[in-house]
């Protein structure tokens, strides 16, 4: 910048420099006599412009200030008349940089000339505020979720727009009401006063509540109710944060009932109806009342949909569940199992007889024909009886009785009940020489572990192995784990042998890492007992550092019915095993606990699809159902991986669906130790 050679010196007249230190501001005087010369600055003013003061004095405007204000001055100094003109700039970067200024120049008089006063103030923070604020409030009204404002007392000052579209209520019809505007009658009053209790004692309130529109239509909404304070802390306002979710709602309950209700008959399943029966189990130990388990299985239903077709069998299903409940108590159960097979539980009996008079029923309602699409079909039942608690104490062994027993009933020509005895259970017997064995079979090295491959549904790169328990016993040969481990779980044996399982896999997957793919990971199952133990996270975590795996290079898994355990050590160890980097899975997702809000609360990575869920593909309801899991988990964020899959229309189908990745043996069977190895290396 040129500066003139010229240096006036101050006027006499010209504004006393203490008055322009304390101002707080930047100050210049100018003298429009001579150009705009500055002839007084401010400590402040010279500071601003990072030039010395004393620099300053004599200079030009031009050679001092930005273009804009040198040019006001310019002007001040050559109209007759001046009024006071504000500037706002942004000083030259080899100045100050990233400075906004604004700047006032008044033409005043001052003794027998004519000054100017020009006062630089920094707004750097305040224009930056009122970006931010005006970002703020663009943010607030474009937002996809509702924004309601009130005061203290509950009346709202402010909506955003989407307030108004979702409720239906204008903005001039919410000011000055309150959000009871859209209260529907269904909310408790101790709900609304547990809200007012908890936000007027400063702290944040969440909950799901359904509302009424100004249409009257009923919506959900997740809603997070804040306190606005003041400087003092005092609480001025409210804002609420609410997101309609109501189509989660429904989608949730559309799944749920899809989950745990036969689509053709409208009865509890398989999954809800054993649920039922355990509560039950309990219910009765704690009252010590019985509890009767009846098996019913259609007679020559087979042959109804051989010769008939599967229009009339469905048919004849539906009207044999009605029949059934109307055999029944309104606090019965009545579900089926599948095919023709039903299940009636029959609680709180305090005389066991009472199951008898309902087989009776059931046999009589089967005597009238079934008249289907104009045919009479005429199908009796068989019916299997057993009681707790003196034929069994569990449900698996109450189910296997009856069953047991309705075969009985078949045998014995069909069309009537027969009840449990001893004599029939070869089964038990069987159990108990298995749990002998079992309890030494892993100090004697029968217990060993096999890995079954994960790839991804698109690419089909190896993304992971879940390790399995398998049992070869010398009397026996090879166990089913469906046989040993819900022995393993009853006996206790599960804490060794999950144990084993779990430090074998670390140590394999470390010795492998270096010849698998990028983040490859093992599954190991866990089972509930495990996880509600006090230090279970401390195992895990011992058998990684032993074995100098990553954390993020396990993955439990864990079935269902663990969620429903909703004790402290559980959600400790659960959060615990997150917080050092350990994937969890829901292992059979759709078989066990009944309600999804666990997906939310839990620190979960992964669904695993039963493999229950895949042997009715083709089916348009199953179809639909993986489709809901599918899209449900990756709305959570959550990985979705395929179980059991052994078919390519089964792969075909996923893929098609988004699932992210698969396991079956169609993919491969488990695999020992090596065969893993040559399968994941395989050109």
């Amino acid at each position: 910048m040129a500066i003139s050679h010229e240096r006036t010196r101050v006027r006499e007249d010209a504004p006393d420099l203490r008055l322009f230190d304390v101002t707080g501001k930047g100050m210049f005087a100018l003298d429009l006599a001579d150009d705009g010369r500055i002839v007084a600055v401010g400590a402040m003013g010279a500071a601003l412009l990072g030039i010395d003061r004393d620099d300053l004095v004599g200079r030009l405007p031009a050679e001092a200030f930005p273009v804009g204000v040198a040019q006001a001055a310019h002007d001040c100094a050559t109209l007759p008349t001046f009024p006071t003109r504000v500037i706002q700039t942004t000083l030259p970067t080899r100045l100050v940089s990233d400075r906004t200024v604004e700047w006032t120049l008044h033409g005043l008089a001052a003794g027998a000339g004519r000054v100017a006063l020009l006062e630089a103030n920094d707004v750097t923070i305040r224009k930056r505020n009122d970006n931010r604020l005006r970002n703020m409030a663009r943010a607030v009204e474009q937002s996809p979720i509702s924004v309601v404002i009130t005061d203290v007392r509950g009346v709202i000052e402010y909506v955003n727009p989407r307030f108004t579209h979702v409720t239906g209520y204008g903005y001039d019809e919410a000011i000055g009401t309150t959000p009871s505007i859209v209260k529907s009658g269904f909310t408790s009053p101790q709900q609304y006063r547990e809200l007012w209790e908890t936000i007027t004692a400063g702290r944040e309130w969440r909950g799901e509540l359904l509302n009424r529109r100004k249409n009257g239509d009923l919506f959900w909404e997740h809603i997070s109710i804040s306190p606005i304070r003041d400087e003092t802390g005092a609480i001025v306002r409210f804002v609420a944060v609410k997101e309609d979710v109501t189509m989660r709602k429904e989608y949730e309950k559309r799944l749920l009932y899809q989950a745990h209700y036969d689509d053709l008959t409208k009865l509890p399943n398989r999954l809800l109806s054993i649920d039922r029966l355990t509560q039950a189990l309990a219910r009765a130990d704690r009252n010590r009342e019985h509890v009767g388990v009846a098996f019913i299985d259609l007679d020559n239903f087979k042959k109804v949909n051989d010769t008939l077709g599967h229009t009339y069998g469905d048919d004849l299903l539906r009207i044999a569940a009605r029949r059934l409940v109307g055999c029944i108590r309104a606090s019965d159960t009545v579900g089926r199992l599948g095919g023709d097979e039903f299940l009636i539980v029959l609680p709180d009996l305090h005389d066991p007889a009472h199951a008898l008079s309902v087989a009776d029923k059931i046999l009589e309602a089967f005597q009238e024909p079934f008249l289907i699409l104009g045919h009479s079909i005429t199908t009796t039942a068989s019916v299997g009886l057993t009681i707790f608690p003196g034929d069994g104490r569990e449900a698996n062994i109450l189910l296997r009785n009856a069953d047991a027993a309705m075969y009985r009933a078949k045998d014995a020509g069909r069309n009537c009940c027969r009840t449990f005895h001893a004599g029939l259970n070869a089964i038990t017997m069987h159990r108990l020489r298995l749990e002998s064995l079992l309890s030494g079979a892993l100090d004697r090295g029968e217990i060993f572990v096999v890995y079954q491959p994960q790839v991804d549904t698109r690419t089909g790169r190896l993304i992971g192995a879940e390790a399995l328990a398998r049992w070869r016993s010398p009397e026996l040969g090879m166990v089913s784990p469906l046989d040993f481990v819900p022995l393993a779980e009853d006996s206790g044996l599960i804490e060794q042998i999950g144990r084993y399982v779990l430090e074998t896999a670390c140590q394999q997957l470390a010795r492998w890492r270096d010849r698998l793919p990028p983040g490859t990971r093992v599954g190991v199952n866990v089972s509930p007992r495990q996880v509600a133990v006090p230090g279970f996270a401390d195992v895990v975590e011992k058998a990684l550092a032993d074995a100098g795996l990553p954390t993020h290079c396990l993955e439990i898994e864990l079935t269902e019915s663990l969620f429903a355990l909703r004790v402290a050590t559980v959600v400790e160890t659960l959060n615990a095993l997150r917080a050092m980097g350990v994937r969890l899975a829901v292992d059979d997702f759709g078989t066990g606990y009944s309600s999804l809000s666990y997906l939310r609360e839990f620190p979960v990575n992964t669904v695993k699809i039963d493999r229950s869920f895949m042997i009715p593909v083709g089916d348009e309801a199953a179809d639909s159902l993986v489709r809901a899991i599918v899209t449900m988990g990756h709305s959570l964020g959550l990985q979705v991986v395929g179980e059991g899959i052994e078919t390519a229309q089964q792969l075909a189908f996923l893929q098609d669906v988004g699932c992210d990745a698969v396991q079956g043996y169609f993919v491969s069977k488990p695999l020992s130790a090596d065969a893993f190895l040559r399968f994941a290396t395989r050109a």
